[in-house]
């Protein structure tokens, strides 16, 4: 088991990605518990780093990820990196303001 299988592809540099963090560590009913500022904040999505596309026995493709998950109070973080569904990143890229480089917006009607 030295070699990757054929239906894994490295993605070499690996790509910048937003993570949909919250649909994949869905929030149960102790959503109304009390808040705790030490807490890992769980936000829509986290930048994180594409490595690797795996395809599944069903077809459908996952990501391998890395990503920070935070705390709250912004004092701790681990990195996270496994499989996620494909239908939960998307490539992360520069600002749209940046994108546009001498875009001046509109000011007056």
């Amino acid at each position: 088991m030295s070699e990757w299988p054929s239906t894994v592809r490295k993605v070499d540099p690996p790509i910048p990605v937003w993570v949909g963090v919250r649909k994949l560590l869905v929030l149960g009913t102790e959503i109304l518990a009390p808040r705790d500022r030490a807490g890992l904040r769980i936000e829509t999505e986290h930048p994180g780093l594409l490595f690797e596309w795996a395809r599944r026995e069903d077809g459908g493709l996952l990501g391998w990820v890395t990503y920070q998950l935070v705390t709250a109070d912004e004092q701790w973080s681990r990195p996270v990196s496994h499989y996620v569904p494909a239908h939960l990143l998307r490539r992360r890229g520069p600002a749209r303001r940046q994108q546009h480089g001498d875009y001046r917006p509109r000011t007056h009607g």
